[in-house]
């Protein structure tokens, strides 16, 4: 925004001109003649005090809007004060408490120990070790560097819940619907006859406290030739809500269980059980020990792909490291040591996981109660149970677990290992013994399970899980014993209800580097009754050949049929992306791109489809157009399609006709936030959101793009909970008359929460006042001040030819100015700023005016 552009550039020219004057740095006091400054100015030398600036201070004392980074991060604008340290030199202070918002790990630190909050740091160095705070005038910058060992994790510290936000009382409330209409040959599609649906689903929250109520809600409607038909249901109607002490979860209603140890179970009922998300981020998953040598002070860099996820400083002699962050299932890890002679050594710690796999001295539990609720059959036992589960990290990148099931009827238990085997991989071996009655027959069966995974960097090979079961043929699974004898629901695949014999499934990545990248995914199961076996596989390559993309692929699955069949099906497709971009830069064809896809399948049946697409309106529409042919007599349809991502709601619809028919659909999506000032519309809503308020901000935006409403409120759709999440402003899409105090905040929510956070702004005009000579004439340097009631110091600095810039003034107020040892002064009242014209050519507002 331009106004803004201005007021940098004026106040970093005032600094500028400062600095010029006034070096920053000074060996020795240095005594400046006011003569030099003031000479043809026609203002008295005497009234310029130069006395801070002989300490080489380029700087007053005072409050300044800052931005601020740490560690080279930008955390957004805030006041910072300015204040004269031990040697009189004007430095930045904050205070423990600013300094604990900025990530600092102030509760870890000794040096911070018994000192309150509120005390101001103006030397950071003597708390934190090579620790220090400087500031950029010409970029209005204050840099804060501290060394990684003093930060706080930026995911949430079970042990710092004075961070944490239970958010507010609220409701939340997901939509979406979708309205489709066909028409046969002979009809149009405004028509009457032919086939309209219409579904809308509700997933709907309220948050009270700490407490979470869930529940979705689905309705659908259609009409044909055959008659009407409806249905509706609510489903996953739960409340759940953090034990922090626990650092797990507690849930009642219609849940499901974890599905690690034992299969997922979905049922009514209560859990409680560990949540990983609780942890610090450095103590998340799983990550093996890191063991070294440092012959002297040193850093130790861990590097995981090529990115540093972790960097420490240890002391002479051994290190052990047991907090590296988890960096998924897999990829090596490149430790580097580097001594403070400069000298580096670098060793490859071999890195790979499993889902079932924790750090030494770490666990995981699960209690559940209840009984089973599945829905894959017409009505089922619905048989109570009790599960327990349980996994330990022990020594040696080795993880133990298990747990059991308890029911009438129904008994088992599961015992398994996890073993990191360093350069071989990761391996789990776990099996499940059960014992089943069912009609007076007693079963008694085992299932076992192999699991592996491994990255291999070096050749670009990831086997991201390759797992392996077998059960014999007694084994029930609970969710068999539940459904075993009870009919399948219509339209279901019949193998969702097979007992499983041998299952298998891998998913391989080969990267061919700037040949492009080969993967593979199949999954193949058998059953012990009449389903026989269902395999399903796609192997496909991709790669990009001067700007156009290529995906070859070959796949098998399974299609269902007018008869309710479902035959395997084995097809081959290609499909091809060209950008218009790499034709031209040409702003009109940048977004555009055109799309070729061709299918053949196992029964020789070719499909085809040619389709442009494009962008606008900053990529929030898109659209376009495609023409199908299929080789059953050789066929055709057409169609076009378009979506709106809006800032409070998505559209989409799309319409095709073919030969014998025409069809008509159109979808809409978004979310709420009831709270305690209203309604505030959004996109689609994550679990965990905020509702950001500031007055006077309508039309601004949050970089994630949300915006302000002409309330002054706008929702941040997704947060990650128990983690740190950045909430930043874009200054450039800011009201002409709105100043925000600071542009970014950071928020600790716990899940599921609705923070509610307010940035504070000042409303008022940009103006650039011309002392005239009618009046006095406050010299280079001056302070001014508005003459204001409330808390909010607005000041400002005489600039050249007695110019001063100030922000935001109202229409009509008093600003003193004042100069020398603060006895001189004159004050200038003003009125009608609100009246004084701008343009895009001079977008702040001018005035000249005398100082009385």
């Amino acid at each position: 925004m331009e106004i803004i552009k201005i007021r940098r550039i004026k106040t970093n020219l005032l600094f500028c001109c400062v600095v010029s004057v006034f070096p920053a740095h000074s060996a020795t006091e240095t005594y400046f003649d006011p003569n030099l400054l003031m000479n043809g100015t026609g203002i008295d030398s005497s009234q310029i005090n130069l006395e801070q600036y002989e300490k080489g201070n380029p700087i007053s004392q005072g409050t300044y809007n800052m931005m601020v980074s740490v560690n080279s991060q930008t955390v957004g604008e805030r006041d910072v004060n300015f204040a004269a340290d031990s040697e009189q030199k004007i430095v930045p202070e904050f205070t423990v408490a600013e300094l604990n918002a900025l990530g600092v790990n102030t509760s870890a630190i000794p040096a911070f120990k018994n000192i309150p909050p509120d005390q101001n740091i103006t030397n950071l160095a003597e708390y934190i070790p090579d620790a220090f705070v400087s500031f950029d005038l010409k970029n209005l910058t204050v840099n804060v560097s501290v060394p990684q060992i003093a930060m706080r994790s930026t995911s949430f510290d079970i042990l710092e819940t004075d961070l944490l936000d239970e958010g507010i009382n609220a409701l939340t409330l997901n939509y979406f619907m979708n309205y489709g209409k066909t028409t046969q040959s002979g009809n149009s599609v405004a028509g009457s006859g032919g086939n309209d649906s219409f579904f809308t689903n509700v997933n709907a929250g309220v948050n009270f406290g700490a407490w979470r109520v869930r529940t979705n809600y689905a309705y659908n409607y259609s009409r044909g030739e055959s008659g009407n038909s409806s249905s509706s249901d609510f489903s996953g109607t739960h409340i759940y809500r953090a034990i922090l002490n626990l650092k797990s979860t507690f849930k009642a209603g219609q849940i499901t269980t974890g599905s690690e140890i034992f299969e997922s179970i979905p049922m009514k009922g209560l859990t409680l059980a560990s949540n990983e998300q609780m942890e610090p981020g450095n103590r998340r998953g799983f990550a093996p020990v890191v063991t070294g040598t440092a012959n002297t002070n040193a850093t130790v860099t861990v590097r995981q792909n090529g990115m540093v996820v972790y960097q420490t400083f240890v002391p002479p002699g051994q290190f052990r490291l047991d907090d590296i962050p988890s960096g998924g299932t897999a990829g090596d890890m490149e430790v580097t040591i580097e001594e403070d002679n400069g000298s580096k050594r670098v060793f490859t710690q071999a890195y790979s996981s499993l889902p079932v796999m924790l750090r030494p001295g770490t666990y995981r539990y699960e209690i559940s109660a209840g009984e089973y609720d599945g829905h894959l059959t017409e009505g089922s036992r619905r048989q109570r149970f009790f599960l327990g589960t349980l996994s330990y990290g022990l020594p040696e990148n080795v993880t133990l677990y298990g747990g059991t099931l308890l029911a009438q009827d129904y008994q088992s238990a599961s015992a398994g290992i996890g073993l990191s085997l360093g350069m071989a991989g990761a391996l789990s071996v776990d099996g499940i013994h059960a014992r089943t009655t069912i009609a007076d027959n007693d079963y008694s069966g085992e299932s076992y399970r192999v699991r592996y995974s491994k990255s291999m960097l070096s050749t670009g090979t990831s086997f991201d899980l390759t797992a392996m079961r077998y059960s014999t043929k007694d084994y029930y699974s609970f969710s068999d014993f539940n459904n075993s004898g009870y009919m399948l629901k219509s339209d279901l695949a019949p193998w969702l209800t097979g007992r499983a014999r041998y299952s298998f499934q891998t998913s391989i990545t080969q990267s061919l580097k700037e040949y492009g990248t080969i993967s593979l995914r199949a999954t193949k199961n058998t059953y012990w009754n009449e389903q026989g076996s269902n395999t399903n596989l796609s192997v496909s390559y991709n790669t990009n050949i001067k700007g156009i993309n290529y995906d070859l692929s070959y796949n098998i699955d399974r299609i269902k049929t007018d008869n309710n069949g479902w035959p395997e099906n084995r097809w081959v497709a290609l499909n091809v992306n060209i950008p218009f971009s790499i034709f031209s830069n040409n702003a009109t064809v940048r977004n555009m791109s055109a799309s070729y896809s061709f299918m053949r399948d196992n029964n020789n049946k070719t499909t085809q489809q040619l389709g442009v697409t494009d962008s606008a309106f900053d990529n929030k529409l898109s659209y376009g157009i495609y023409q199908n042919l299929n080789s059953d007599g050789n066929q055709y349809s057409a169609g076009t399609n378009a979506s709106y991502n809006g800032d409070i709601v998505n559209i989409a619809g799309g319409y095709s006709y073919s030969e014998d028919s025409q069809s008509l659909s159109v979808n809409m999506s978004g979310g709420l936030v009831a709270h305690s000032d209203g309604v505030t519309l959004s996109r689609t809503l994550g679990n965990t959101v905020a509702v950001i308020s500031a007055d006077g901000a309508e039309s601004a935006r949050l970089n994630g793009n949300s915006s302000f409403d002409r309330f002054g409120n706008t929702v941040v759709p997704y947060l990650n909970g128990f983690n740190a999440n950045q909430v930043n402003v874009n200054v450039d899409t800011l009201p002409e008359n709105v100043t925000f105090k600071e542009t970014a905040m950071t928020i600790y929510p716990t899940d599921g929460a609705v923070v509610k956070r307010k940035f504070n702004t000042k409303i008022g005009y940009q103006v650039l006042l011309t002392l005239s000579p009618a009046g006095k004439q406050p010299p280079f340097g001056a302070i001014a001040r508005l003459n204001n009631t409330d808390d909010d110091i607005n000041t400002g600095i005489v600039g050249n030819h007695s110019q001063l810039y100030m922000n935001g003034l109202p229409a009509s107020g008093e600003i003193f100015i004042r100069w020398g040892t603060g006895e001189q002064q004159c004050t200038v009242r003003f009125n009608g700023i609100d009246k004084i014209e701008t343009s895009e050519q001079v977008p702040i507002r001018m005035l000249d005016i005398p100082c009385v």
